[in-house]
This record gives C-alpha cells, structure tokens and sequence, in this order.
C-alpha cells in the first residue's frame, strides 16, 4: 500500500469518525462536494488544501472530497453489477475485489487538459478511469 493510499484512508476514517458537535462548529466550505463537481474543481480544492502542509489529508474538507470520490466508486460497482444482472454490455470488468489508489486517481484527473478538466464530473473521470484499467476482454 502507498503512502498516499495510507493517507487516504487516514482521512475517510478519520472523517467518518469525528463527532457530529465538530462538524457543526467547523467551517462551511464554500460548497459541499458533490459527484457533478469538475475535475478542474475538485483538483483546485485539493491544491488549496495541500497548501497547508502534509497534514491536509486529516481536514475535515479533505475528507469530504474522498468521501464523494468513496461514493463515486461504490456507484459506480453498483451501476456496473446492475448491469451485469440485467445482462447488459460492461463498459468494463471490475474485479470484486479491485481497488484504485488516490496516487492513481490523482495521476489519472491530472492528465485531463484544462479544457477537458473544466467539463468532466468526477463521476465521469472516474469512470473512463475504471474503463481503462479494467476493460473487458
């Protein structure tokens, strides 16, 4: 496992367990993360935070982006065995127990151009990301 990896489920853990009174006394951002946010966008928050040193991963605001990213997968497995129920054609063939590192996805949303970046979902991007690693043979 990789240190960003470890990072990364440091911070869905740690966000997952803070107390509902820390949350309400903690700072609103500015919107709260959705998967319809843009590459480009969530690449910015995660540039503002990484300006605070290697601790940003442990920000309550940090969490909530993993948090959609979590979701954005479990949606997507969700979509895809839907699928595979219903006898449909997989856009790809993820295994049960396959997982993508957050030094992965980062890699992978750093690779859009500004352009592309600007009009891709999270829930897109990743996507194509799942299709490209695990296509269907």
């Amino acid at each position: 496992m990789t240190h960003a990896s470890k990072l990364f489920l440091a911070a869905l853990a740690l966000h997952a367990a803070a107390p509902l009174a820390a949350a309400q006394n903690a700072p609103v951002p500015a919107s709260v993360p959705a998967p319809q946010m843009t590459v480009a966008t969530f690449l910015a928050r995660v540039a503002e935070l990484a300006k605070g040193g290697p601790e940003w991963t442990l920000s309550a605001e940090a969490g909530e982006l993993f948090a959609v990213v979590s979701s954005v997968g479990k949606a997507y497995r969700q979509e895809l065995a839907e699928r595979r129920a219903a006898g449909q054609k997989l856009e790809a063939c993820l295994p049960t127990d396959a997982q993508i590192d957050s030094d992965v996805l980062f890699a992978h949303l750093a690779g859009y151009s500004a352009e592309a970046a600007a009009n891709t979902s999270i829930a897109e991007a990743f996507a194509a990301l799942v299709r490209e690693r695990y296509p269907c043979r």
